[in-house]
């Protein structure tokens, strides 16, 4: 695929284009991100370097750093809570392995060097894992790009930010997070939900989401990030993002279709039908409007 990274550039970009013009068409205040990185990690990208809030789409961020701190067998009582559910106390004892907040966007900066991501601050059950620029109306938070998402990713898949054995722990805890939505509430399978099963089993990622009703309409969103592996080998990091999204389901909607979209065209696999029956149409079954619903 690096031969091709030139010429994929201009059809992505068509393909983004598209893509935005559907989120639009669906869902008319969403905002959306997206960033393909290849092997050679070019970047190829519709309003990637935007800062968006993140927490759960961030932690194999975290777990990477705690692993480079500490290794695979301290790391691994928190990994599968943190990564596979998500759990925001494991993903606390993962910033305290790393050796704190600081630690982590230094960790960041310097071993990942990426230049747009940061904890903010983190206090879940604990008043004092804070950063050295914690706000109080700000207690939980970190700020990322799609673009350093995708980065970071090809990174990992390449060994370039652990050891073996530390690189290999990450990927395997990846590897097991859900590859599809059992439901239309479901949250964390939506970048593989649509794509082959054999694409999806090889391929490995981590959703974040903030919820219907959780927060103001700018806050809620859905993220998701990893590696896709296609059938011959190649390989290609990806993020998606969707934001402000009047109704829930037509955001994990969108995501899904990107992804297959994207994964259609760099795979070459015409065949592949990425559209699903709904898709577009809000049902307040599932999703209630933003705002309103318990």
């Amino acid at each position: 695929m690096d031969s091709l990274a030139e010429e994929f550039h201009f059809v992505l970009a068509e393909e983004f284009e598209f893509l935005a013009e559907v989120s639009e068409e669906w869902n008319p205040d969403s905002r959306i991100s997206i960033a393909v990185v290849f092997p050679d990690e070019t970047l190829h990208s519709y309003e990637a370097t935007v800062s968006r809030i993140s927490a759960s789409a961030v932690k194999p961020l975290w777990a990477a750093a705690a692993l480079d701190a500490v290794g695979v067998e301290a790391t691994r009582p928190f990994a599968y809570s943190a990564l596979i559910l998500s759990d925001n106390l494991a993903g606390g004892r993962l910033i305290d392995l790393a050796g704190g907040v600081d630690a982590v966007n230094a960790w960041t900066r310097n071993a990942a060097g990426l230049d747009d991501t940061r904890l903010e601050a983190w206090r879940f059950e604990d008043p004092n894992r804070v950063a050295s620029n914690f706000q109080p109306e700000n207690p939980l938070g970190n700020r990322t790009t799609m673009a350093d998402m995708a980065l970071f990713f090809a990174q990992l898949y390449k060994g370039e930010l652990l050891d073996p054995d530390e690189n290999a722990a990450l990927q395997r805890w990846l590897l097991d997070t859900s590859h599809s939505l059992t439901s239309p509430r479901d949250l964390d399978g939506v970048l593989l939900d649509r794509l082959p099963s054999e694409v999806a089993e090889a391929s490995l990622h981590k959703a974040g989401w903030l919820r219907p009703n959780c927060c103001p309409a700018e806050y809620r969103q859905m993220i998701d990030s990893g590696i896709i592996v296609i059938p011959d080998g190649s390989w290609y990091a990806i993020a998606i993002m969707s934001a402000r999204g009047e109704f829930y389901d037509l955001t994990n909607q969108w995501v899904a279709l990107a992804s297959c979209r994207i994964y259609a065209l760099l795979a070459e696999d015409r065949d592949l039908d990425c559209v699903r029956e709904g898709d577009g149409v809000h049902d307040p079954e599932i999703w209630p409007e933003a705002g309103t619903g318990p």
